[in-house]
């Protein structure tokens, strides 16, 4: 496994901080060479700190079109939905239009919404916003999960550790992106960040071809 691209920072705020301004460059140049900027958030609480410094930066908002990675089965007023969590933290306090607001509908069945979701994905997006678990997963793609393996762009990917199914990118879909950002902070995520630092351990997010990694000090704690 290649040396892992780590940018790290004090704490949190500051990683979540870098990552928004990574963000911000990526839709200024999309938008300078193609007119418009796709970006797919990422669901989880550490997100939050960014959507946070997002709302302050200035963004190309009119251009971007905004998609998701991942989302669990509840309605888009569930505080579980990863689009409630960025709606109320971003997309209600920014001029993004509506229209350019793609949500995974995790209200209908699961197989269905991901054939619909696939439908409506542009041909290549610009950045997709990632996380990871402390038992190294990433969007919705778990340990020991059949969407390890899924085909395709979008599938419904069902977890038996969380006695549920999500809706999720495929690694393929994730690696298609031109760039691909890993968010991850938080001690609890250290163990599995030394393994992958050290080439070793076979988690999910090691099959995310060249991310860029912000993290805490806390996070890359490497031993």
């Amino acid at each position: 496994m290649p040396a892992l691209n780590l940018h790290v920072f004090a704490d949190a705020q500051a990683a979540a901080f870098a990552a928004a301004q990574a963000v911000a460059e990526a839709a200024r140049q999309a938008v300078r060479s193609r007119g418009s900027f796709h970006v797919a958030l990422s669901g989880g609480s550490t997100p939050k700190l960014m959507y946070a410094a997002l709302k302050a930066l200035d963004l190309p908002w009119a251009q971007t079109h905004i998609y998701f990675s991942d989302e669990r089965t509840v309605g888009p007023d569930d505080e579980q939905s990863n689009y409630h969590s960025a709606k109320v933290g971003l997309l209600d306090l920014v001029p993004v239009p509506g229209a350019q607001i793609h949500r995974m509908e995790g209200e209908r069945d699961p197989a269905q919404a991901a054939i619909d979701y696939a439908a409506l994905l542009p041909e290549q997006l610009d950045l997709v916003l990632l996380g990871m678990g402390d038992d190294g997963h990433t969007a919705s793609l778990f340990p020991g999960t059949a969407g390890l393996s899924g085909a395709g762009r979008v599938i419904a990917n069902e977890v038996p550790q969380h006695r549920t199914w999500r809706l999720t990118f495929t690694f393929s879909e994730i690696n298609a992106a031109r760039e691909r950002l890993l968010l991850v902070t938080g001690a609890g995520k250290a163990p599995v960040l030394a393994q992958l630092a050290n080439g070793t351990g076979d988690y999910p997010v090691a099959r995310v071809q060249s991310p860029v990694w912000y993290v805490d000090e806390a996070a890359a704690a490497l031993g």
